[in-house]
């Protein structure tokens, strides 16, 4: 597959650059940017995402789904995010998973995260911008972040940068059609890929921290959990917090 890609070594964003860049010309599917460094890199929620210089994946691309009605919207996070898995699966890991609404995890620690910005023009999406942070060659993590790891911390070897990339890419690819000709799929196999799927945990909600279990994710992209009541409530990003699990 050939995609069109351009490469910078130090950007303040590449979601900024490219969203910026698709409001002046027209892009075609897949146009990506990406970078040595990010200065403003971010994650959810504001958060910061820490990379070294030219030792991970940091890229943005555009996709025009614009087939996909803008309250299924949720349906981007979950082909983005199993395209990843489907990646690191590629690489031979086992014990990946997606930790609501877009962080992959291996085990209980984090190799990616995504950030999504969607365009919308009447009742559907006109473009969907994604940026991805992966962590290949990066081995020691200074920043406040619970819980990096990276494919050299796991496989012991490097990694060519553009050439993960273009395999992302592919991966990306493939799963695309999926959005349109089997979107129950989708759902199906993100659910079963949730980090922490039925298995009781402790959260912080706007009560307090309560014991639950993730059953699942509701139709408009909200976590639903079941606490020990039989209670199952639904959550959006900013109102349920995973607490960091306890060291044995």
């Amino acid at each position: 597959m050939k995609f069109v890609h351009q490469h910078l070594e130090e950007v303040h964003s590449t979601n900024e650059i490219l969203w910026e860049l698709s409001e002046k010309v027209q892009l075609s599917d897949f146009h990506a940017i990406s970078a040595d460094f990010q200065t403003q890199g971010k994650g959810q929620d504001q958060n910061s995402w820490e990379s070294e210089a030219g030792m991970n994946l940091i890229v943005s691309f555009v996709v025009f789904p614009d087939f996909l009605a803008a309250s299924s919207a949720f349906q981007i996070s979950r082909w983005v995010s199993l395209s990843i898995l489907n990646y690191l699966s590629s690489k031979g890991l086992k014990n990946t998973s997606i930790k609501w609404p877009n962080d992959i995890y291996v085990d209980d620690e984090k190799i990616a995260g995504i950030l999504i910005q969607n365009g919308i023009q009447g009742q559907y999406l006109s473009k969907s911008m994604i940026g991805i942070g992966l962590n290949l060659n990066q081995e020691i993590f200074t920043s406040d972040a619970p819980n990096p790891i990276s494919l050299k911390n796991i496989l012991k070897n490097d990694f060519d940068v553009l050439e993960e990339l273009s395999n992302l890419i592919e991966k990306l690819y493939q799963c695309y059609h999926l959005l349109y000709k089997n979107p129950q799929k989708l759902v199906r196999n993100y659910h079963s890929n949730m980090y922490q799927l039925n298995s009781w945990e402790n959260y912080q909600t706007n009560r307090g921290v309560e014991k639950g279990k993730i059953v699942g994710v509701d139709e408009f992209g909200r976590l639903s959990v079941e606490f020990e009541n039989d209670q199952i409530s639904s959550f959006d990003l900013k109102e349920i917090r995973f607490l960091q699990k306890q060291q044995a």
